[in-house]
C-alpha cells in the first residue's frame, strides 16, 4: 500500500470480513457442539461435559456480544485497529475451548468416538483457517488453541490410532494452513488493488468537484448545488439566495506576509464560513478570494426571504470580527458581501451569479468595507455599461482603438509652449468615450498600466517627430501618469527605457502626478523622480489645491512646475476665496522655485486676472480644446492658437 489512508481502508475492510462471518461460525460452532454432546454423552463424566460446555458458551458468547457492540459502533472503521485486537483475543479463546474438547471429550475406549471427535475438530479447524485466512495472526491464534491441547492429548493417549490420528491432524493443519495463507494474500492483493481503485476514483471526484486548497466544492459542483435549489425553490415555490463573499485587500496579505500565508487565511475562512451556515447550504469556493454561499426555500414572501439573506449574511460578516492566527502573526480582514435573490422558476445560473458579483462589487466600492449590499434593479443599467467598459477596455489598446489628443500650453505672448498629452477611446460600438468615463475603470482593473506605457512611448516618438518641423521642435508634452502606473515597482526602469529608446530630447517630456499621489508613500516619490532626474525630465503637480499635500511635503517633493486646477479658475472673476487661493499658490510656487500654469481658462478676463497675480503659463479652450494629432499640427503651423485667443477678445 502506498499512503496511510489506502492501509487504514484495507486493514477496515478485513476487520468487516472478520465480523461479518461471525453469525455463520456461531451457528456452526453450536451445531458442532451440540453432536460432539450427543455423541460423547454416554462415555464422558456428565460434569466434564457441563464444564467444557460452560467454557465453550462463555467464548462464543462473549464472540456474540463482541459482535453486537461491533455493529453498534458508528465509527469502526476509524477504530478497526481496537476492534481487530478484540477478535483476536476472542479467537484465541475460542481455540482454547476447542482445545479443551480434545482433552476433557476424548474417550478412553471407543475408536468410532475418538474418529468422530478428530473429524469434528479437523473441520473446525479447517473452517476457522478459511474463514479467519484474511488476517494470519488471528488463524495462528485459534488453530494454536486446538492444538495446544489436542496434540499432546492424542499422542500421550499411546495407540496406534489416536497417534496416527495426531499426525495426519498435524498434517491436515499445516496444510490447509499453508494453502489459507496464500488464498489470505491474494484476497488481500484484491482487496488492495479494489481499494486503491476506490480511492483513486474518491481522489479524482475530489480534484473535480472540490477546491483542492480549501476542500469546498468548486465551480464545477457549484453548478449543480445551484441548479438543484433552483428545482427545490421551483417545486415549493419559495425563495433562495445566493451570497458572493470577497475579501478585502487580500492581494495586500500576499503581498506583504506571502502567498503561504494567504492560503492559511483561505482555509480558515472556508473552515468558519462551513460552521455560520445551514447544513443544507452550500459553501464553494469560486477561485482567489471570492466565495459564493446558496441558500435555498428561505419562504414563500419576498421580503422574508430578503431579510432571512440578510441574516445569513450578517453570520457570515461575524465570523470576521475574531482575528485569523497565521503562522507569522494574528491578521484581522473584512469581507464585502453581495446579495441576489432567485425565484425557482426561470432562474438563471449565470445571471444570478453575475448579480450577486455586482451586488458585491457595489458593497466593496462603498465606504463602509464591512458592508453587505442587496442586487438593485435600478442600478442596472449602469451596472451594465460600466461591465461593458471594463470587458471591452481589456482589447482597446490591442484593437488600435485608444486615440492621442492634445491640448495647447502658452506663455504671455499666446505662443505655443508645450501641450498635455489627453487619451480619449474610439469604441467601436459606441463612439467617442471620454476619459472621466474609462480612465477610472482602468486603474481598478490595471489596464491602466500598459495603456500609461503606450501612452509614454506615443509622446515620445512624437517629440522625436516633431524634432525635425522648426514650428514644434521646442514644444514639451505633459504627459499624465495614473497613481497605479507610478507604484509599480518597475515604473523607474519602464520611463527610461521608453525615453532613451525613442530618441526624443528627454528635457521635453514632463510628467504629471496627480495630488492624490502624494498623500503616501513620499519617500518612495521622492526617490522615483529623483532617480529620473538626471535624463532632464520634468515633472508637474496635476490638479493642485484639490488634494490632500501638505506643505512640509510639497516642498520636499523636486517639482518644476505646479498646476492649478480649472475648478478655481472657472469663477475666479467673481470669488474672492478661489482668487485668495489661486494667488497664494502663484506665491509659494515662486518662493520654491517652481513655474505655475494655469489650467481650464475660457476667458480673456481669467487670463488678465491670472496674469496680474504672477502666472504666465496658460492652459484651455481660450486658446484651443483638445485636438487629434494632425489638427493639432496643422494648428499650429498656421499660428490659430493666437487667432483663436484674440478672437474672444
Amino acid at each position: 500500500m502506498d499512503t496511510a489512508a489506502e492501509s487504514a481502508a484495507l486493514n477496515a475492510e478485513i476487520v468487516e470480513m472478520l465480523y461479518a462471518n461471525n453469525r455463520r461460525s456461531l451457528m456452526a460452532a453450536i451445531v458442532v457442539m451440540a453432536a460432539l454432546l450427543v455423541t460423547q454423552f454416554h462415555l464422558i463424566n456428565p460434569a466434564i461435559l457441563v464444564t467444557w460446555s460452560v467454557i465453550f458458551l462463555s467464548a462464543y458468547g462473549s464472540r456474540g456480544y463482541l459482535t453486537f457492540k461491533y455493529y453498534r459502533d458508528q465509527r469502526r472503521a476509524a477504530h478497526s485497529p481496537r476492534w481487530l485486537q478484540w477478535f483476536r483475543f476472542n479467537t484465541g479463546f475460542c481455540g482454547l475451548a476447542w482445545g479443551l474438547a480434545g482433552i476433557l471429550l476424548f474417550p478412553e475406549a471407543a475408536p468410532a468416538n475418538q474418529a468422530f471427535l478428530i473429524f469434528a475438530l479437523v473441520g473446525v479447524s479447517g473452517a476457522g483457517i478459511i474463514i479467519y485466512s484474511v488476517d494470519s495472526l488471528t488463524t495462528n491464534l485459534f488453530t494454536g488453541g486446538i492444538l495446544v491441547f489436542m496434540i499432546p492429548r492424542f499422542l500421550t493417549h499411546g495407540t496406534s490410532v489416536s497417534i496416527a490420528l495426531a499426525v495426519l491432524f498435524i498434517v491436515y493443519v499445516v496444510y490447509v494452513t499453508v494453502a489459507g495463507q496464500a488464498l489470505a494474500k491474494s484476497l488481500r492483493e484484491n482487496i488492495s488493488l479494489r481499494i486503491t481503485s476506490n480511492l483513486d476514483n474518491k481522489k479524482v471526484h475530489q480534484l473535480a468537484y472540490y477546491d483542492f486548497l480549501t476542500g469546498l466544492p468548486n465551480r464545477r459542483l457549484l453548478s449543480d448545488r445551484l441548479q438543484q435549489a433552483f428545482a427545490r425553490c421551483d417545486r415549493s415555490q419559495s425563495f433562495g439566495a445566493v451570497l458572493s463573499l470577497d475579501l478585502n485587500n487580500f492581494k495586500g496579505l500576499n503581498d506583504s506576509m506571502g502567498h503561504q500565508a494567504g492560503d492559511e487565511l483561505l482555509q480558515q475562512v472556508a473552515n468558519r464560513l462551513q460552521q455560520c451556515l445551514r447544513k443544507k447550504d452550500t459553501i464553494a469556493r469560486m477561485g482567489g478570494d471570492e466565495f459564493i454561499a446558496v441558500l435555498d426555500e428561505l419562504g414563500t414572501d419576498k421580503t422574508d426571504a430578503n431579510k432571512a439573506a440578510q441574516i445569513a449574511a450578517e453570520k457570515m460578516m461575524a465570523i470576521f470580527t475574531e482575528p485569523f492566527q497565521l503562522q507569522q502573526s494574528r491578521y484581522r480582514t473584512t469581507p464585502s458581501i453581495g446579495i441576489c435573490l432567485f425565484h425557482g422558476d426561470g432562474s438563471s445560473e449565470e445571471e444570478v451569479l453575475r448579480r450577486a458579483d455586482i451586488a458585491m462589487y457595489q458593497a466593496k466600492k462603498s465606504d463602509n468595507l464591512n458592508c453587505i449590499r442587496m442586487y438593485d434593479e435600478a442600478l442596472h443599467p449602469a451596472i451594465e455599461m460600466r461591465a461593458t467598459l471594463e470587458n471591452d477596455l481589456a482589447f482597446a489598446l490591442q484593437g488600435n482603438q485608444l486615440r492621442l489628443y492634445f491640448q495647447v500650453q502658452v506663455d504671455e505672448a499666446l505662443k505655443a509652449v508645450g501641450a498635455e498629452v489627453l487619451l480619449r477611446w474610439q469604441h467601436p460600438s459606441l463612439g467617442m468615450i471620454a476619459p472621466d468615463q474609462f480612465i477610472p475603470i482602468a486603474e481598478d482593473t490595471g489596464e491602466i498600466v500598459p495603456i500609461g506605457q503606450w501612452v509614454l512611448e506615443q509622446a515620445c516618438q512624437q517629440l522625436r517627430q516633431w524634432a525635425e518641423i522648426p514650428v514644434m521642435n521646442a514644444l514639451t508634452l505633459s504627459v499624465n501618469v495614473s497613481a497605479v502606473q507610478f507604484n509599480q515597482p518597475d515604473f523607474v526602469q519602464m520611463v527610461r527605457d521608453t525615453v532613451l529608446r525613442s530618441g526624443c530630447d528627454p528635457h521635453l517630456v514632463r510628467l504629471e502626478l496627480t495630488e492624490s499621489l502624494m498623500v503616501r508613500n513620499v519617500e518612495e516619490i521622492i526617490m522615483k523622480i529623483h532617480a529620473l532626474k538626471p535624463l532632464g525630465m520634468t515633472f508637474s503637480l496635476d490638479d493642485f489645491g484639490t488634494g490632500q499635500s501638505s506643505l512640509s511635503v510639497l516642498k520636499r517633493l523636486p517639482l518644476d512646475e505646479l498646476k492649478i486646477d480649472k475648478s478655481f479658475i472657472k469663477d475666479i472673476q467673481h470669488n474672492t476665496y478661489d482668487s485668495f487661493i489661486v494667488e497664494t499658490i502663484i506665491n509659494m510656487a515662486k518662493n520654491l522655485g517652481q513655474t505655475v500654469i494655469a489650467e481650464g481658462v475660457e476667458l480673456q478676463q481669467q487670463q488678465a486676472i491670472l496674469q496680474a497675480k504672477g502666472c504666465r503659463l496658460f492652459q484651455g479652450y481660450l486658446y484651443s480644446r483638445p485636438l487629434a494629432l494632425a489638427e493639432f499640427e496643422a494648428a499650429l503651423q498656421a499660428g490659430i492658437v493666437a487667432n483663436a485667443a484674440s478672437g474672444h477678445a
